[in-house]
């Protein structure tokens, strides 16, 4: 089989990748304070933000600005931009169909994309990354198991939201795999371009959206608490995540980047417990140690590369 030449895991990237899943565990909470809110409201309002925290860096530092014009006279920039912006909407839709912890649990599928992915591509599989993502998987699932719903009948709504959420797995997988491809040949813009260009490019299309949509930007007043509300989503669960795993895609393997955020759920009802006042159950703890077990399963695999 083939073998892909990948960077071994670092202190920079792991850290990375732990604070974007961490930041991404915050998501739910932000859109759950955003009640009525459209998909397209929701986004405006989130990469919004994100672009006007992230403007005064990019015109304070010069060498910033020149990489971003040279980075836009190429195509990596705009795929990548746009896979992220993609998964963005996808994930936020399916938040809004489905129960929270099912549409969590298939957006963190994207590491078994990328065992699928290097399966079809005759890439090396090492039995221990296999392992360690089942394991993993099976951590998340027990830890939302409180979550799911058994006394409902599945409408086609819920449906589609699965369906999205896995969209949006794959959309992330795919992210992952064309920046690992444009790092090895040598034409990956830098991560605060692509997360400029993203929040940049959501900025502008999701408010003229939510107007052409919903005209709630022309029909309703924003509440003070809601801006408050949307600065936390846009920085700390926009900007900041989607900076770190461009980092972290560029330093460790696309395996083990991916399956990092499998501690997504694990951050969410960690947050979500404190927000509520609410104690963890036993699920939780138990599936805590398999996500751990898992991913230092697939660490291991990447260090013995």
């Amino acid at each position: 089989m083939k073998h892909i030449t990948q960077p071994k895991p670092n202190s920079i990237g792991l850290m990375a990748a732990l604070l974007a899943a961490a930041t991404w565990g915050l998501v739910g909470i932000f859109v759950r304070w955003l009640p009525g809110w459209s998909t397209f409201a929701v986004l405006a309002g989130r990469f919004l933000v994100a672009t006007a925290a992230m403007l005064p860096i990019v015109l304070l530092v010069p060498s910033i600005q020149q990489d971003l014009t040279r980075s836009l006279r190429i195509p990596p920039i705009w795929w990548l931009s746009l896979l992220a912006i993609g998964s963005s909407f996808l994930g936020t839709t399916a938040f809004q169909m489905a129960p929270v912890g099912e549409v969590t649990l298939l957006f963190t599928t994207s590491p078994l994309f990328i065992i699928a992915y290097k399966y079809v591509m005759r890439l090396d599989i090492k039995r221990s990354e296999g392992w360690g993502i089942l394991i993993a998987t099976a951590g998340v699932i027990i830890i939302l198991l409180p979550q799911f719903s058994s006394d409902r009948a599945i409408s086609w709504q819920t449906i589609l939201g699965y369906l999205l959420a896995l969209g949006a797995a794959a959309m992330v997988t795919l992210y992952t795999v064309l920046f690992d491809t444009f790092t090895d040949r040598g034409i990956a813009p830098k991560s605060i371009n692509i997360v400029f260009m993203t929040c940049l490019l959501g900025g502008v299309l999701f408010p003229f959206c939510t107007i052409f949509f919903t005209k709630l930007l022309l029909e309703t007043s924003i509440e003070r608490q809601e801006i408050f509300v949307l600065l936390g989503l846009g920085i700390f669960s926009t900007a900041l995540p989607f900076f770190c795993y461009t980092v972290a895609a560029q330093k460790l393997p696309i395996v083990l980047t991916t399956a990092i955020l499998l501690l997504e759920p694990m951050f969410a009802v960690l947050f979500t417990s404190v927000a509520l006042q609410e104690i963890p159950s036993l699920w939780f703890g138990i599936g805590s140690i398999l996500v751990f077990w898992g991913l230092r399963s697939i660490a291991r695999a990447a260090n013995s590369s």
